[in-house]
């Protein structure tokens, strides 16, 4: 019976071995699918360098990790088993191997719960994102200059905002299409979901957005633009 009782946990052993090793080719799949490299554009007036950047997969990244429990569940169990097997007094090393395996599990899927959640509560870009954009705009047109750069997470991609100066005698239309060819020029990139950008004719000292919600100071400012447009139409 002891003889038996040993073949069948080495059976077992062999079993949950060829788990870990499949687990573990799945892992290092998934992790290199997700984790792909795509080469910004950047125009040639732009004068901006080609820069690779890194565009994760969420989804296949959950797949990779869930792989990846499932093999260190697996080799902790074996390890646990080979052990019982040779020595029984130290039985208490299954239960106790589960135990550690568990609560990492937890915790990693709560850090992966937590960055999900931050990028669908629209976190704020990396600097380095932010300062690659505001270049990228900069080095656009050299009659551009570049007041206001914003970027946040929508999801795992990024959503941006960039409020930009024109000189004043800029034809309407030719700013618009400069505001359009910047628009798709940023949108090109992998790691951009949607961008936004706002011509305006000086930089202002203010947040637009906050002006909108204080009504006093939205009069002053609706006060200045007029007395601005009226000047310029004499």
């Amino acid at each position: 019976d002891s003889i038996a009782t040993e073949d069948e946990g080495m059976g077992s052993f062999y079993s949950m071995l060829l788990i870990v090793l499949v687990k573990l080719g799945l892992w290092v799949l998934c992790l290199g699918a997700a984790r792909k490299k795509y080469v910004s554009s950047r125009s040639p007036s732009s004068g901006a360098a080609r820069q690779v950047v890194k565009v994760s997969d969420p989804t296949l990244e959950a797949l990779a990790q869930d792989h990846w429990n499932d093999s260190l569940s697996n080799a902790v169990a074996a390890v646990a088993l080979l052990f019982a097997l040779s020595t029984p007094a130290l039985w208490f090393l299954d239960p106790l191997g589960a135990i550690v395996i568990s609560v990492y599990i937890i915790y990693s899927w709560y850090e992966t719960g937590k960055e999900q959640i931050e990028q669908l509560t629209g976190k704020c870009a990396p600097d380095e994102f932010i300062d690659g954009i505001r270049d990228l705009a900069a080095n656009f047109d050299n009659r551009m200059e570049v007041d206001v750069c914003r970027a946040y997470h929508f999801g795992p991609k990024f959503l941006v905002e960039l409020e930009v100066v024109l000189p004043r005698d800029t034809l309407l239309f030719e700013s618009h299409d400069l505001g359009m060819e910047l628009q798709y020029e940023i949108e090109a990139m992998e790691e951009v979901e949607r961008c936004f950008v706002h011509i305006d004719y000086e930089t202002r000292p203010y947040d637009e957005h906050v002006v909108s919600k204080v009504p006093e100071l939205r009069e002053r400012i609706r006060t200045q633009m007029s007395g601005s447009i009226g000047m310029h139409s004499v």
